[in-house]
């Protein structure tokens, strides 16, 4: 693969292979024209000349591409592009410089539970978003979870994915043997239960450093999951809470009737184990801001990729009683939802509102884009704890963001301004 097309070869500068297998290899190069770096997975076109796994090659490749428009998440590896060479065809990717998953399946390298349940919730939260879209991976596995430079989690590689409204591009006979799911061999068809099965033995891998089946040979395997009970996690750790013991459990569970039907039940059940383990008081994870937020009315019409860009974009603030949040006269145009707590809004020293979980203030600076002095002060009745949302932030985000942020804050400022007429009438004595 070292001859490339002209165009090809000035665009993007190699600097290392990164991984190869059966059907290509994959780069790390420099994007000349976008000035990034990228990954590069290049298929050998004489790949698909031979006459059955040229098809399938050439399925899987058709797939990964079909779906680049398609599967807009933060969690899942962005396509940028995908084109042909006299030599190969090419995908070109967003680099995740952290490796995988995979680094991290041996007993004396396993990741902190804490931080392997907001891995898996995101993992789940993306596949919940490709389900929904109609696309079934069908080869989750660590090695295809990939980490950023950051730590952020990406799944990768949609080659296998099954499109539940078409079957052009279906590839049959795929994925890992440890993370398929036992149905499969009962040529049952794919469903989202395939997924959230090889979740859960991924889970049970990266939690114990082992595979739940230990068989010698591909057919003991497959015998093992339609007949065997896999090893409790209780009998390789006793560290692991009840919760999450539960949850990986039932994910894996050979009979799909008893496995989980849907994957917010999963990663619902997921979160619920950060409780039960002692995490410091500077640690907030991802996965518990993202449940929080998406319980609070004024979140109710984002979808899952909108919350996500908001964490992005804000930052959790914790206030004792009486700690002023905003002062009237003063600059300033971020925004603020109230998580937990109550506060007082007050406006030349006399109050005019009181507002609580899941309200919102400081709607104003942001919705006007000229004047941004604060036209009241906010107080803290109680301890309290915000989501802050900085505006600046908030005007550079993605325009459906924006739109989503608008129409909820007038929405809001509606209610607020009937509230306060509702208070001054009664303090004037009108009914």
């Amino acid at each position: 693969m070292d001859s490339k097309n002209d165009t090809f070869g000035h665009r993007f500068e190699m600097k290392q292979l990164l991984g190869r297998g059966s059907s290509g290899e994959v780069h790390l190069a420099f994007d000349t024209y976008a000035q990034r770096d990228v990954a590069i997975k290049m298929n050998r076109l004489s790949l698909f000349d031979d006459p059955v796994a040229g098809n399938r090659n050439r399925k899987m490749w058709l797939n990964e591409t079909r779906l680049a428009g398609k599967l807009q998440h933060p969690f899942i590896v962005q396509i940028f592009e995908a084109g042909s060479t006299d030599e190969f065809n090419y995908i070109v990717m967003e680099y995740m410089a952290g490796g995988s998953l995979k680094q991290f399946t041996v007993p004396d390298k396993l990741l902190p539970i804490n931080r392997l349940i907001d891995i898996l919730y995101k993992v789940c939260n993306a596949l919940d978003f490709a389900t929904k879209m109609g696309v079934l991976h069908r080869d989750i596995k660590p090695a295809n979870i990939l980490l950023g430079a950051d730590g952020d989690v990406k799944i990768s590689d949609f080659g296998a994915a099954f499109s539940i409204e078409s079957d052009l591009t279906q590839v049959d006979m795929v994925g890992t043997l440890p993370f398929v799911a036992p149905e499969h061999f009962r040529k049952a068809l794919p469903s989202q239960q395939n997924d959230i099965y090889a979740v859960g033995v991924m889970a049970y891998q990266l939690l114990t450093g082992r595979y739940p089946f230990t068989a010698k040979s591909p057919e003991d395997l497959i015998y093992q999951k339609l007949n065997e009970e896999v090893m409790s996690l209780e009998g390789w750790r006793s560290d692991i809470p009840q919760a999450l013991r539960f949850a990986v459990h039932r994910a894996m569970h050979p009979d799909r009737e008893l496995r989980y039907t849907n994957w917010r039940a999963f990663f619902d059940d997921l979160v619920a184990a950060l409780p039960q383990i002692a995490i410091p008081e500077d640690s907030r994870f991802d996965s518990t801001r993202f449940n929080s937020m998406r319980k609070f009315s004024f979140f109710a019409d984002f979808s899952d990729n909108e919350l996500w860009e908001t964490l992005d974009i804000s930052r959790t603030l914790t206030m004792g009683t009486g700690k002023t949040i905003i002062e009237e006269g003063k600059i300033g145009n971020n925004l603020f939802i109230i998580t937990s707590g109550e506060v007082v809004v007050s406006k030349n020293g006399k109050e005019i509102n009181r507002m609580k979980a899941g309200d919102c203030f400081g709607e104003i600076g942001y919705l006007d884009e000229v004047r941004h002095l604060r036209s009241s002060s906010v107080t803290a009745t109680t301890a309290l704890e915000l989501i802050e949302v900085e505006g600046k932030s908030l005007r550079r985000a993605s325009d459906g963001l924006q739109s989503r942020f608008s129409k909820a804050l007038l929405t809001l400022l509606v209610k607020q301004m009937r509230n306060t007429d509702q208070m001054l009438f009664s303090m004037m004595g009108i009914e």
